[in-house]
């Protein structure tokens, strides 16, 4: 049944995967809000973070908080392509195969 829920880009109360049936509610509404303030926080912080590598002056103190703060803009930004992807329609078998192998090098660690 999970596979025809929504999941959210909020956890549960115990820790684990949030959902809701998919349509035009309000959780629905909330949620495509919270994807998009993330993805604004996302692109935000990297104009910030790139006009802060231009500037000689910059400490290293600054480009490290700019680090983290690009750190953090990536992990919203992939949590948001996976959500947005698991309600793509997997068609094909092709697909599902694609969609595994694209989440398995997301969740890869360096």
């Amino acid at each position: 049944m999970i596979n025809h829920l929504r999941r959210l880009p909020w956890g549960a109360e115990n820790g684990g995967h949030a959902y809701v049936t998919p349509g035009d509610g309000i959780v629905n509404g909330i949620a495509d809000a919270m994807e998009e303030g993330m993805l604004l926080t996302a692109q935000e912080d990297a104009e910030r973070a790139t006009a802060l590598a231009a500037d000689p002056y910059a400490s290293l103190a600054e480009l490290r908080v700019a680090v983290r703060y690009l750190a953090h803009a990536v992990a919203d930004a992939v949590k948001v392509a996976e959500l947005r992807g698991e309600r793509l329609p997997m068609t094909s078998d092709s697909a599902r195969t694609l969609s595994k192998a694209l989440r398995a090098s997301l969740r890869r660690q360096p």
